[in-house]
């Protein structure tokens, strides 16, 4: 009984230290925020980003070739990807309209509204991410559109890298919306 146990706690040990490899987790570049501002007419309310359903896993995607996805065992978001770009474009726009209160909240049925669906946020076989998508602005009667599509080659190897372009990218998905707020005003 007692060799069972031994050889039991053997086989154990070994599988422990045979794994291909560790988990590692990646969360978006952080933004900076600007302080809020206290009073303003002009209000900014932003929904919640809708990503595409494969991108909906904690996976980060890879693309092996036209018609391929994989998404990856060991290389994972540390937080759902739908909420670290809501947290990350208001952010963005906070510090980029400074004239607008950027929030999540709806104070007034007069308050714009910027619904934005993410449909590409991965990394392909040829060295590049793509962010594609597109965000709908709606002003009182008014409804502008803003499609959006990036390919930024990545600097260097691994998932860091991929991971600071993709946020990168974001960064310009997120000026391009601000001009779509304010047209005319660069952020």
């Amino acid at each position: 009984m007692r060799y069972l146990a031994f050889v039991f706690l053997s086989l154990a040990l070994a599988g422990c230290g045979s794994s291909p490899s560790e988990m590692q987790y990646y969360r978006l570049p952080a933004v900076a925020a600007k302080a809020p501002v206290v009073e303003s007419a002009q209000v900014l309310v932003i929904e919640p980003v809708m990503v595409a359903s494969y991108l909906n896993s904690n996976a980060l995607v890879y693309q092996n070739n036209e018609v391929n996805l994989q998404l990856t065992r060991s290389h994972q978001w540390a937080e759902a990807l739908d909420q670290q770009l809501t947290r990350n474009l208001q952010a963005h726009l906070s510090a980029a309209l400074t004239d607008w209160r950027v929030t999540q909240q709806v104070s007034s049925p007069a308050d714009s509204r910027l619904t934005v669906q993410v449909t590409q946020f991965h990394t392909t076989a040829d060295g590049v991410v793509l962010i594609s998508g597109q965000a709908h602005l709606l002003t009182g009667s008014v409804v502008k559109q803003l499609p959006f599509e990036l390919q930024l080659a990545i600097a260097d190897d691994g998932y860091d890298e991929v991971v600071k372009t993709l946020g990168q990218g974001w960064s310009q998905v997120a000026s391009q919306i601000a001009t779509l707020v304010t047209p005319g005003k660069e952020p």
